[in-house]
């Protein structure tokens, strides 16, 4: 048993300890953490003085507080730190959250163990609390701050992905890097890229690294990527190298471009398709800026205009258009303007590079700025010169086809006119000659029946010429030599001219024949001689010429009612007064004259018809003091010339002793031509129509020599009649007659090859001269 100290060895160990005390209180109470004692219920047994700067108790209130009750936000925390002790033994940073006085609330971190009495019995609780408000805030700060970068780094539609420099691999990678590969985490993770055939070009990682190595980081580096379903596409990386867990690692931030960089393919075809068809097209693009300067142009303004661009650029728009049209062009785009308009059609004149103007159109869109200032305009130029032509040529056209459809139109409301006239006059002439042959010379009346048959003998030329610029009359065409017929009637109009007229007749040796009928042809030329030398009042120059022309497609262009061909030109050229436009389009209408009540106004109307009629034309050209020119043109044909005699028979020549059926459904002129063929010895059969034609031939018990009809009537034609009775009558022969045809025995008033026909009204010699040639041939 060991022997009890002495007393002096007990005073001596209680020095010792409170030396000791004091050597160590300074610490305890100027530390600033907490010290603290407790019974094992919690209750606080000792508390160091840093517990009024932490909860704001004093010492002195906070001795007998209860921890669990009063201290602990969360009670429960108090049972599980205890739970803790005694599972332990002892607890080393234990957090909870502790009341201030105040109300506030504290981070707590407590180490603490059980004291014992020196029987080893425990009496309670001693630890040391440290304030950690901070460094929670701060943790959890962190916490936030990291959940906020792990959020970014998985959601951000570009594609971020950390390898390792050393070899490549993958560490982490985030949806944008799926959404962009087609690879899922698990098919990356922990794999080198170059493994998994990432890389289109493998030298692109070769670049990004040796770009790290050098500068630490790279920038828009373009690279080609493979995709998991082997789709090539384009990024554009940006990577840093970074320390983690003391290993460099790359962080890379990829963008898809693969559609910007088909987008920019795509665009950069389309401006080099568009410069090939901007450089290459008819028309000229420019553009000007809101002062008019021209900031662009197309490099064809070289072909359409003559100048190089650069030769252009940077002038006024406005230079080079025609200072006439100028102004109404800036009126036009300013009212455009005002109004808003996106565009405007504009013609006008501009100046090509050889000085002259050409007439131009230009599309024109207005550039507009965000508030409706003007910010320039986009021309689409074109050179419509031969439009413009074109278009002048078109009004001239429609004025010659609206005047050949005017003169069309008279002409049928002129022969309608001549066929009942014809009809009328037939035994006007016919009965005033028959009565003229019958009176003794020294009868008084004879003089007051030939001016009768004068007046008749004048309404019948009328008619004719109406007949003839309606095309309504019957022509026997032949082959003639137009040089012949002018030299033959050239003596006859050198005594019809005037003598202050000078006559000068030139014609071409090189003249090949024409379709015509004689006759026709000399009212042609006597006409426009007349007309020519009433130009000249005062005396001139009549030229007549001929020649052989071929007017050509060229030509016909712009004469619609030509066609080409070879022609023989017949042309009258006086130094006349001349026309004007107005007067020049009306001179071939009928009744119109320019020589007030001497002339008919049918002259060159008669003239116009039978050149249409010989399927010619005929234009008019002159001017006011300048006279005039007359070009008449005929198509040639190759059938030659024919020689034509005209044989005068006597009176008793004519007579005969055949028999004619006459059938003509006018009463007067069916009575006239019975009549004249019975006082020529003819036995004469009549009827008004065809019906009753037949009829008559059917009761006839002799032969019919020769059938005389109309040629217009109703229910049956004089052609059907001939041809139904040819059958009885194989060997008769036929005469048509008529005010004009009605295209039944001709083709556009030109009779079929052997036919005969005499033309209404006709005279007794004439018929009596017709019917015997048919007869005796």
């Amino acid at each position: 048993m060991p022997a009890k100290p002495s007393w002096e060895e007990l005073n001596q160990k209680v020095k010792d300890l409170e030396r000791s005390i004091e050597i160590y209180r300074p610490f305890v109470d100027n530390s600033p953490d907490l010290f603290y004692r407790t019974s094992l219920d919690g209750n606080i047994l000792y508390i160091s003085p840093s517990v009024y700067r932490l909860s704001g108790y004093t010492v002195n209130e906070a001795i007998g507080m209860n921890l669990a009750e009063e201290i602990y936000l969360f009670p429960d925390e108090r049972k599980i730190f205890i739970d803790k002790l005694q599972k332990k033994g002892q607890v080393v940073n234990f957090e909870a959250q502790l009341k201030r006085k105040d109300g506030s609330v504290w981070w707590a971190s407590t180490s603490a163990h059980f004291y014992k009495d020196k029987n080893g019995k425990i009496l309670g609780v001693e630890g040391i609390t440290r304030d950690i408000t901070r460094l929670k805030i701060a943790n959890q700060a962190l916490k936030a701050s990291e959940e906020r970068f792990r959020l970014a780094f998985l959601t951000i539609p570009d594609a971020i992905n950390l390898n390792r420099v050393s070899d490549g691999v993958y560490i982490d990678i985030n949806e944008g890097f799926t959404d962009l590969t087609g690879y899922t985490r698990e098919d990356v993770i922990g794999k080198p890229s170059l493994d998994i055939n990432i890389w289109k070009v493998p030298d692109d990682r070769k670049r990004l690294i040796e770009g790290l190595m050098k500068t630490g980081h790279v920038k828009n580096l373009e690279a080609q990527f493979v995709r998991k379903n082997g789709d090539i596409g384009i990024g554009l990386m940006s990577a840093r190298i970074l320390h983690i867990n003391r290993e460099e690692v790359i962080q890379s931030i990829t963008k898809d471009i693969t559609e910007r960089k088909n987008a920019e393919k795509s665009l950069r075809k389309s401006e080099r398709r568009l410069r090939l068809i901007t450089d290459n097209m008819a028309d000229v693009i420019s553009q000007t800026d809101a002062q008019l300067k021209i900031v662009y142009t197309s490099p064809s303004i070289e072909r359409v205009f003559g100048y190089l661009p650069q030769e252009i650029e940077g002038k006024s728009g406005t230079d080079l258009i025609h200072p006439d049209d100028l102004e109404q062009i800036l009126k036009v785009a300013a009212e455009a303007r005002q109004q808003g308009a996106q565009s405007v059609l504009l013609q006008y004149r501009y100046r090509h590079a050889n000085g002259n103007y050409i007439w131009v159109e230009s599309a024109t869109r207005l550039l507009y700025g965000e508030q409706g200032q003007s910010k320039g305009a986009i021309f689409v130029t074109r050179d419509i010169s031969d439009r413009m032509k074109a278009e002048k040529e078109k009004v001239a056209l429609e004025k010659q086809l609206i005047q050949a459809q005017k003169l069309e139109s008279l002409g049928r409301l002129a022969g309608g006119v001549a066929h009942d006239l014809n009809n009328l006059l037939s035994p006007i002439l016919g009965y005033s000659e028959l009565l003229l042959d019958d009176f003794a010379m020294h009868d008084q009346r004879k003089e007051k029946l030939e001016q009768i048959n004068m007046a008749g003998i004048r309404a019948r030329d009328l008619v004719r010429q109406l007949l003839a610029f309606s095309r309504k009359q019957t022509l026997e065409f032949k082959s003639v030599n137009i040089n012949k017929v002018l030299t033959d009637f050239g003596k006859l109009l050198q005594r019809t001219i005037r003598e202050d007229i000078e006559l000068s007749i030139c014609q071409s040796p090189f003249i090949k024949p024409v379709m015509a009928d004689i006759g026709q042809i000399e009212q042609v030329i006597m006409n426009l001689a007349l007309n020519a030398a009433d130009a000249m009042p005062e005396g001139g120059k009549l030229t007549i010429e001929t020649a052989l022309t071929e007017l050509d497609e060229t030509y016909t262009s712009t004469h619609p009612v030509v066609q080409s061909g070879e022609y023989v030109m017949l042309s009258f050229t006086d130094t006349g007064h001349g026309m004007d436009e107005g007067t020049r389009l009306k001179i071939f209408e009928p009744f119109f004259s320019t020589k007030g009540k001497q002339g008919t106004g049918l002259g060159l109307a008669t003239v116009y018809g039978i050149v249409k009629q010989h399927n010619g034309n005929i234009w008019a050209y002159s001017e006011p003091g300048k006279g005039s020119i007359f070009k008449v043109y005929l198509p040639i044909t190759e059938k030659l010339p024919t020689d034509i005699t005209i044989d005068k028979k006597t009176s008793s020549e004519l007579e005969g002793s055949e028999t004619i059926l006459l059938v003509e459904d006018d009463t007067q002129v069916r009575d006239l031509a019975f009549e004249i063929l019975m006082e020529h010895g003819y036995t004469v059969l009549k009827a008004q129509n065809g019906k009753e034609a037949l009829k008559v031939s059917a009761l006839h018990e002799g032969s019919i020599n020769l059938l005389l009809t109309d040629v217009v009537m109703p229910e049956m034609n004089g052609k059907d009649l001939f041809f139904n009775l040819r059958k009885a009558y194989p060997k008769m022969k036929v005469i048509y007659m008529s005010g004009y045809t009605e295209n039944i025995i001709s083709h556009h008033g030109v009779l079929d090859e052997g036919l005969r026909f005499i033309q209404k009204p006709f005279t007794v010699y004439n018929l009596a001269a017709k019917v015997r040639d048919a007869l005796t041939k």
